[in-house]
């Protein structure tokens, strides 16, 4: 009985190591794929997050719904108050960005030709000013068969040299796109050269 019990021992014995390595070689493997699988996981779910911090980035830009057109005129002014920051004509880069194509086309076309036109007398009133106000904002004008809604924001500029001008800005709601549901700036004139001017609402 002891011989057969010790010789049924080295048996289990072996056994016991087989099934050991056998467990030890299938396990490291996958604990190494684990981790490159993890690795790339993560790879993939930052890449993913990246992608969705981008998107909703760009939807926050596009979504226009809940900016009104004294948003976009406060927002311009903001700008020109510190034209220079964060970069050079950052003011009137913002300016030209929520620029209709007809209010571009009349500053010349070009950024560039923009910025010559923003340093006369007139406009260059509102660059570096040193404050301003809203004096008021117009009626809401429902858009027809030709273009979008209209209104008008009158502003009061004091300067940081000279009198205080008032400035009346027609912004218009874009419908074409890439811009279509954004208030974009349709003209910005001296209230002085306003007074008495049938506004052009039938482009």
């Amino acid at each position: 009985m002891k011989a057969r019990s010790m010789t049924s021992f080295p048996l289990i014995l072996l056994v016991l190591v087989s099934s050991a390595q056998a467990f030890l070689s299938a396990v490291i493997p996958r604990q190494q794929q684990s981790k490159s699988f993890l690795s790339k996981t993560q790879a993939k779910d930052t890449e993913q997050e990246d992608a969705n911090i981008n998107e909703d980035s760009s939807s926050l830009k596009l979504n226009a719904a809940d900016v009104t057109a004294r948003d976009v005129v406060v927002a311009c002014m903001d700008g020109l108050l510190n034209n220079d920051t964060p970069w050079a004509n950052a003011g009137l880069e913002l300016c030209w960005d929520y620029s209709s194509d007809r209010n571009r086309a009349a500053q010349g076309g070009s950024f560039g030709a923009f910025i010559t036109y923003a340093s006369n007398p007139t406009f260059s009133t509102m660059v570096d000013a040193k404050e301003y106000s809203i004096e008021n904002v117009g009626n809401y004008i429902p858009g027809t068969k030709t273009r979008g809604a209209m209104q008008t924001i009158l502003i009061k500029v004091q300067p940081l040299n000279g009198e205080e001008r008032s400035f009346l800005w027609t912004m218009c709601h874009e419908r074409r796109p890439p811009r279509q549901g954004m208030w974009l700036v349709h003209e910005c004139i001296n209230l002085e050269n306003a007074v008495g001017l049938n506004l052009d609402f039938s482009f």
